[in-house]
């Protein structure tokens, strides 16, 4: 399908628009069944049009018929582009009159660029993937609440409860079941952390505070422990946000876990101050603090629990791999991920790339290599051909699906100025994928070319 620029006086709407329940032959009156339901927002349209243009990523897309070029994907935007040119096409006074102000305000698009489609059919598959939703993760994949907000970088009580996920996850890295809960909160439950978290009595009682750059701590991460553990447990399972959303909830519900609140006793004489995006390392007491030079205890660890990583790649030791490669990954081992995560990112990235890379280079592995999620599927599928290896479960599913820590996400560290990688997910990733890279230097050696 071609692009090409159309006059938007030149363009027809569709006369059998799927959202409208009857034919609309007219342009007034494709306009007015528009405008019907909620005018305002086509006017808001129309106002945003007016201030920024035309959406430049998305192509309104037309067919030719009877001679007249027909828009069949994009009616909303050609018709609002149509009543800023001609405000009377627009029935209801006060609507016609916010159109005819639109337009004396600012110089709208007076032509637009389409895509031309052979026919409807021609263009059925890419308007079904445009508003029927994820289709299996072929359609438009929206954005999870989290995923807003770290767009939006707002200071907003989402953006807190993020910001206190991720310190809790730092201060408590060694604590898997604790992980593991706030894995589910963030996904399902992070509006009701963010209502908890708003109400200065829960975080007194916690034992915390925010500040724009960074938390303020009551008390020392151990003591803290037990209520953190207590919160994330309960919302990962049965705290709903109707259980918290008034101040009398709230309340009661600290009464329900007071046994495991810190105790004022332990309460700092002076709050501790965590800036953001820094390691929130356990918080030393001023005595500590002037023993400095003393070896420091190790963090007692529960038993039988596997450690979580530390630094890029920590346990990979890769035998059968180029000296270059072998390079690159002692590089990125020496990366502690609490103190550099936007360089650990970029380095996991850089190490699963050259070391999969490397390997279809010299095992001949041809088909399906243009993409890094084909380079690493086709390495899984030749050193697990099976399917049998449990430890490389979790690399099959996290580079081949696009979930929110996929191969897309891999990209997105390195390629997009805005993504602010956190802590424990850079962690996961690099305990995802070590066995894959194990596996991968252990064929290599069995199979050497």
């Amino acid at each position: 399908m071609e692009q090409r620029d159309f006059a938007v006086a030149d363009l027809r709407l569709d006369g059998n628009n799927p959202r409208h329940a009857v034919p609309t032959p007219t342009t007034r009156e494709a306009i007015a069944a528009l405008l019907g339901k909620d005018p305002e927002k086509l006017l808001r349209l129309a106002q945003d049009i007016a201030q920024k243009g035309v959406n430049p990523t998305e192509f309104p897309i037309i067919v030719h018929e009877d001679g007249h070029p027909v828009v069949i994907e994009g009616n909303r935007r050609i018709a609002a582009l149509k009543a800023l040119a001609d405000p009377s096409l627009v029935e209801e006074p006060r609507i016609r009159q916010m159109f005819a102000i639109a337009a004396r305000r600012h110089s709208y698009p007076k032509s637009v660029r389409c895509v031309v489609a052979e026919s409807r059919e021609d263009a059925r598959h890419w308007i079904t993937l445009r508003h029927t939703g994820e289709n299996e993760g072929v359609g438009i994949q929206p954005w999870t609440t989290e995923q807003k907000t770290r767009f939006a970088e707002k200071k907003t009580p989402t953006e807190k409860a993020l910001r206190f996920m991720q310190q809790v996850s730092e201060w408590y890295s060694t604590d898997e079941k604790l992980l593991q809960d706030i894995e589910i909160v963030r996904s399902t439950r992070l509006t009701t952390l963010a209502r908890l978290l708003s109400d200065p009595k829960v975080r007194n009682s916690l034992g915390f505070d925010f500040r724009d750059d960074g938390i303020l701590a009551e008390y020392e991460p151990e003591a803290m422990h037990n209520s953190v553990r207590r919160l994330f447990s309960d919302l990962a399972t049965h705290l709903s946000v109707s259980r918290v959303k008034s101040k009398d909830q709230r309340s009661e519900y600290l009464g329900a876990i007071k046994d495991d609140l810190p105790q004022n006793s332990q309460r700092l004489t002076q709050p501790r101050f965590v800036p953001k995006q820094i390691s929130a390392r356990p918080l030393a007491t001023p005595q500590e603090q002037s023993q400095s030079s003393s070896p420091a205890r190790p963090t007692p660890s529960a038993p039988n629990r596997p450690q979580q990583d530390k630094r890029v790649f920590q346990n990979v030791v890769m035998r059968n791999i180029s000296p270059r490669t072998a390079k690159v990954l002692n590089e990125a081992k020496k990366i502690v991920i609490a103190e550099s995560p936007n360089v650990a990112a970029i380095m996991i990235r850089a190490v699963i790339d050259i070391a999969v890379t490397e390997a279809a280079e010299r095992q001949g592995w041809r088909r399906r290599q243009d993409k890094l999620r084909d380079r690493i599927g086709v390495a899984l599928r030749h050193i697990d051909p099976e399917n049998t290896d449990r430890k490389l479960d979790e690399a099959r599913r996290m580079s081949q699906n696009d979930g929110a820590l996929s191969v897309k996400n891999l990209h997105s560290f390195m390629h997009q100025w805005d993504v602010h990688p956190m802590i424990v997910d850079i962690t996961t990733l690099s305990v995802v994928y070590t066995p894959m890279l194990l596996k991968l230097d252990e064929y290599l050696g069995e199979n050497p070319k």
